[in-house]
């Protein structure tokens, strides 16, 4: 653990309690300094005394001083091109890239340099922490940006699976990807096609139909990030006899050099122009809505290129182009609309709910669910119909595909339970042996595996869904999950830490 990114470390701290309770030897490697530059300085611009010190204090030292191995700043062996590799989801995110082309920009190569040496002491620091410790497994956060892909990559260097670790999308639990980094689509595929085609009962099918409530309500407070709050009404604002396309594009830096998200195109915007071309769609059909994040900054980075990006295209094309800053409400014209086009993002599920047509322009977690339909290319497109699909169907499959995500995708889900955003409550009664299991098989089992046998079980939630229900929806009452606490606490000198920090923003908000 490098980052003492909240909930993350408190997290990994709890993995590592299971595993020592159940017989295992647990070690810890972190970074203490050692490197140059990393993707928490860089994203804040702050220097090494002023973020190292944050780290250091809010790191796994606070919590433990048993078994800690430091990097050790070092020469690597590793080529220039596996580097380069290893550094690029992070330069484009720590720049904000939109488009392929923009990854060869000479402030997105100078990050990405920067970073070379950091990632290259990682790389060797770790391969010897293994050898010393002769460990069997890692468990790391996240596993995309620099430092942890040094890990990832040097436990793949010699052999030995990995987990990686991040918060989930709706709180509760842990998600825990084996050998893969927190982006990988292959395990959640599996998953999210599995249960595709099992009904819901009606206890989970009133909690997949409370998450879309919440969200149309706003009141998804336990999300990492809320977007579009306190919208204005928003009538379609075009007029056209031909169906209404609405275009909720987001952001793909994150997601640069990652094979499960590559594309036939360098950006979204090609794929607009293919799909428009392919299925006889005209501008006055059409509206596209910017994502609000690139009004917003990450640290010290705009999301001007991306507004710039579809600013331009929508101008050239004649498209009705709302603003990221404009408070349009997106739920209110999805709900107008005919066929939403998205390429990854989560408005998916609005969409849904909604029983739309849902296009992807590109990989996406939801592309095995059955709700959407998945374009990689131009040619995808030209050998496939433009799918009309029941609109019920749609809800369903939005429905099994958000419970996977909440309750089947996510580790010990009745055991880890978000509070806040960063605040967790742990109860007594997880079993590590779900880690081991991961570690052996490289597969996620399903936190709640039930189902029902019956579609009917579905049907009281898919009728609010057709009335647009949402409060009814966002009133369900969850059953409280009853345990005795588990604790995870500080070590007793850095109990202060928790509630200084609370007084700031979280993660890359500052």
């Amino acid at each position: 653990m490098f980052f003492a990114f909240r909930p993350h470390v408190e997290h990994l701290i709890y993995l590592s309690e299971l595993l020592k309770a159940k017989g295992h030897n647990v070690y810890f490697l972190t970074c203490d300094s050692s490197v140059s530059n990393c993707y928490a300085r860089e994203i804040k611009g702050s220097g090494r005394i002023s973020e190292c010190s944050k780290c250091i204090l809010g790191g796994v030292r606070s919590y433990t001083n048993e078994n800690i191995t430091s990097v050790v700043d070092q020469k690597t062996d590793l080529t220039e091109r596996q580097l380069d590799r290893m550094a690029l989801s992070s330069s484009c995110t720590l720049s904000r890239t939109e488009s392929d082309v923009e990854w060869n920009d000479r402030e997105v190569v100078e990050i990405r340099r920067s970073l070379y040496s950091p990632i290259g002491s990682v790389y060797e620091s770790t391969k010897q922490w293994i050898a010393d410790n002769s460990l069997e497994g890692v468990i790391c956060f996240n596993g995309r940006m620099d430092l942890t892909r040094g890990v990832t990559y040097a436990c793949e260097s010699v052999g030995i699976p990995f987990i990686s670790h991040e918060r989930t999308w709706f709180g509760d639990g842990i998600q825990l990807v084996p050998n893969g980094n927190c982006l990988g689509l292959k395990a959640l595929g599996e998953l999210v096609s599995e249960y595709s085609e099992k009904p819901l009962t009606v206890s989970q099918a009133k909690y997949a139909g409370k998450l879309v409530g919440d969200r149309f309500l706003q009141r998804n407070s336990l999300e990492w990030r809320l977007y579009n709050q306190n919208p204005e009404p928003a009538p379609w604002p075009t007029r056209t006899s031909g169906k209404r396309v609405l275009i909720v594009p987001s952001s793909k830096n994150e997601f640069a050099g990652h094979e499960d998200w590559e594309t036939g195109w360098q950006d979204n915007t090609q794929a607009l122009d293919d799909f428009f071309e392919v299925y006889d769609i005209h501008p006055e059909q059409v509206v596209l809505r910017c994502h609000p994040n690139w009004s917003e900054n990450i640290g010290r980075v705009t999301g001007e290129r991306s507004l710039r990006l579809y600013r331009q295209w929508a101008e050239d094309r004649g498209i009705h182009f709302i603003s990221s800053e404009e408070k349009a409400s997106t739920y209110d014209l999805i709900q107008q609309s005919d066929i939403v086009v998205l390429n990854g993002g989560s408005s998916a599920v609005e969409a849904g709910a909604c029983g739309k047509q849902v296009v992807c322009l590109g990989p996406a977690p939801y592309e095995r669910a059955g709700f959407a339909q998945i374009f990689l290319s131009r040619q995808d497109m030209e050998e496939s119909d433009l799918l009309d699909l029941d609109e019920d169907l749609v809800r369903r499959k939005t429905l099994r595909f958000l419970y996977v995500r909440s309750h089947r995708y996510p580790q010990f889900v009745d055991y880890v339970k978000a509070l806040e955003t960063t605040k967790y409550q742990y109860l007594e009664g997880a079993d590590p042996d779900r880690i081991i299991r991961q570690f052996e098989t490289g597969n996620i089992e399903a936190d709640d595996p039930v189902f029902s046998e019956f579609e009917s079980s579905e049907n009281e939630v898919l009728s609010l869904l057709r009335q647009n229900a949402w409060g009814e929806l966002a009133d369900y009452e969850v059953p409280k999950t009853v345990g005795q606490p588990y604790q995870v606490n500080r070590r007793f000198a850095f109990r202060w830490v928790d509630g200084f920090r609370s007084m700031f923003s979280r993660g890359d908000r500052g």
